[in-house]
């Protein structure tokens, strides 16, 4: 195998990745630490994103540590019992790279770690989050750019010494770890909480064709404890057998069986006290892409069963098998990125309820079953009664549970789309009541925080989505939308390629691709055939965008936005409005703007991409804000868009 050399020389070291190491059990908090080193202008390499498919894995792991600038190791009980993780610490310590420990839980290395640590840089990431990623950047900087191999962080770290001490620590944190695994979880939570675990037990996916790959099993299982191993309240055991008791024992596992050019996958959640089918699904996928069924099996089996065990965690007794079997099929129907499917949520919440009356979670469900039938109505009146019927479920399950944060943020898009202030007040009080597995409460404000122009703000709310939820499309796909809006396209990439691998079909992931083409404009990308557009609309935007790129070409300009505007209507979307501003057509480009936003209600935050500055000097622009409830946002809230920060501001940031 030929390696790359070593590297070492100044002008790479700047730009080399930090290499993340980390057991699979931990995927999510390492994807957690690594974006925190890439939020403060660094690179990683992490495995679960950067091993492209089809690559051979272990020539990956040494390709990434040969060229690495230091290695992190994000350190657990998992990691602890780990052999591949103590041949990627060997591997650091022959290549000469630095190494840091960041340890999310406090466990002592057993003897092999501690020899291997002996000498490392190690920061204690559970006594203190925020503040041990800052040291954790803090020693990455320190590292020279030059080649030196010891960061020095004295101050901050020390070798790992077992103690009496801290071994006292390790035992209250193995009690404290067996009382959670017995049900006491739930005096930690804020509400009352049932008298049972939320944990589903990770049962067998059988092969039933020879032909399927020996290792898929495996594979499948690693996905599916990574998919819920954070800090929510839905966790997975590996036991062989349930736990002994009464309550509920809940087991996940299925079947996979090759069926022409397709894998039909069919998974099961069982209670194994009562012997009941709580949830089963049934799914396809190409057989040519057998590598990402496990990731496919756990992003479509994860959404669905944490949506149902969180909310079935809020009631204070056991919810029974046929309750607790609609309300998953609300949540199957509530997670499916289709809308019209979606609607299929509304019936299975409503049995829910009439069978459970006080249960607020499934009163929350209802609302969220009407906002989907809302945004599938087929004109204003229907859609109008069932948002009003959506509000009065939110309201009831908000009058039963005051931290209800479900049905808050669910209220907060069943409201008028412009009263802003209420919205706000809605999510933030979400965000302070109760956290919830999906992190939806910062997803829904980091969207309308975008829509008012606090780019920023909604950046880092959007990150914290994608951190709690990371395997869902719309989650990485927003953050991905966010990242251009605040004009960092190169980090909007792997989030766009994210929800990508995360669309359910290959139409939304074409959709997705032409999202991304026409957000970071990318020419070559918009010349595929296969994206779903008119000919005559991808004429359009080439030409639009080859004259954008010519600069001062005044005549390709001028003949690119007669090509814009003489699109149909129905083709005239954001993507031609913010061609049109930066091909200097600032007021062709507000009109079209303004109609989205106000005809298609759309995001008012169209205005707020870069190539439409123009249009916000534009005198109609006030108006049009007033109009939208934007100025009496700012006046009432003491904000401003971010655009009014900047020099030479638009007149209207005056008025504020």
């Amino acid at each position: 195998m030929n390696l790359p050399d070593a590297a070492s020389d100044q002008d790479r070291q700047v730009v080399l990745p930090v290499f993340i190491s980390y057991a699979t059990a931990d995927r999510k908090k390492a994807l957690s630490v690594c974006k925190a080193i890439e939020r403060h202008g660094a690179k990683c390499w992490i495995a679960s994103r950067d091993v492209a498919p089809g690559q051979n894995y272990q020539e990956a792991i040494v390709d990434a540590l040969r060229n690495a600038r230091a290695m992190v190791l994000v350190f657990s009980g998992a990691a602890n019992k780990s052999d591949e993780i103590k041949k990627e610490l060997s591997l650091a310590s022959r290549l000469q790279v630095p190494v840091m420990t960041l340890r999310i839980e406090d466990v002592e290395p057993s003897d092999a770690f501690a020899y291997e640590l002996a000498t490392r840089q190690w920061i204690d990431a559970f006594k203190g989050w925020d503040r041990s990623i800052d040291l954790l950047i803090g020693s990455i900087g320190e590292i020279s750019p030059a080649g030196a191999r010891t960061p020095a962080i004295e101050r901050t770290s020390r070798p790992v010494v077992p103690s009496p001490s801290r071994r006292r620590l390790l035992a209250g944190a193995v009690v404290f770890a067996i009382l959670i695994a017995g049900g006491a979880w739930f005096e930690l939570r804020p509400s009352p909480s049932p008298d049972h675990p939320m944990e589903i037990r990770l049962a067998e996916f059988q092969l039933l064709s020879k032909d399927l790959p020996g290792t898929t099993s495996e594979a499948i299982a690693n996905e599916i404890i990574a998919a819920f191993n954070d800090d929510g309240v839905v966790g997975v055991s590996t036991a062989s057998a349930p736990a002994q008791g009464k309550a509920p024992a809940y087991a996940l596992g299925g079947t996979l069986q090759r069926n022409g050019d397709v894998i039909r996958v069919i998974t099961r959640l069982t209670n194994e006290r009562s012997g009941a089918t709580i949830w089963s699904d049934s799914r396809d996928y190409p057989a040519d892409q057998g590598s990402k069924v496990p990731r496919r099996i756990a992003v479509d089996a994860g959404n669905v069963i944490r949506c149902g065990l969180f909310g079935a965690s809020t009631y204070p007794k056991t919810l029974p098998d046929a309750a607790l079997q609609d309300y998953l099929q609300f949540c199957q129907g509530h997670w499916d990125p289709s809308i019209q499917d979606g609607r299929k949520a509304l019936v299975p919440a409503q049995r829910v309820v009439a069978a459970i009356p006080d249960f607020s979670w499934g009163w929350a469900a209802v609302a969220g079953g009407y906002w989907k039938v809302a945004i599938a109505a087929e004109n204003n009146r229907l859609a109008e009664e069932a948002r009003k019927a959506g509000r009065q479920a939110a309201d009831r399950a908000i009058e039963i549970d005051g931290k209800n944060s479900e049905a808050m943020w669910i209220k907060s898009l069943l409201i008028d789309r412009l009263d802003w202030i209420e919205r706000e007040k809605l999510l933030k009080r979400a965000i302070a009541v109760r956290s919830l597995d999906c992190g939806c409460e910062h997803h829904q404000y980091g969207e309308m925080l975008l829509s008012v122009g606090r780019t920023a703000e909604a950046v880092e709310q959007l990150r914290q989505a994608n951190d709690m939820l990371a395997l869902y499309v719309y989650t990485a796909l927003s953050l991905a939308r966010a990242l251009v809006l605040a004009e960092m396209p190169e980090d909007a990439k792997a989030h766009f390629d994210a929800a990508i691998d995360l669309a359910p079909d290959p139409g939304m992931a074409e959709w997705i691709a032409f999202t991304e083409a026409t957000d970071t404009a990318d020419i070559e990308a918009l010349d595929d055939p296969g994206l779903p557009m008119t000919a005559e609309l991808r004429a359009a935007l080439l030409e639009g965008y080859r004259a954008l790129a010519s600069r001062k070409d005044t005549v390709a300009k001028g003949q690119a936005i007669k090509a814009l505007l003489a699109l149909p209507k129905e083709q005239q979307g954001n993507a031609v409005a913010r061609l049109l501003a930066g091909l200097g057509a600032s007021r062709d480009a507000f009109q079209l703007a303004s109609r989205i936003v106000i005809e298609r209600e759309g995001s008012p935050s169209i205005f707020w991409y870069r190539s439409m500055r123009e249009t916000l000097r534009d005198p109609r622009f006030p108006p049009l804000a007033q109009r939208l409830g934007l100025l009496k946002y700012w006046e009432t809230t003491r904000t401003k868009p971010d655009v009014c920060q900047e020099p030479n501001a638009p007149r209207f940031c005056e008025m504020l």
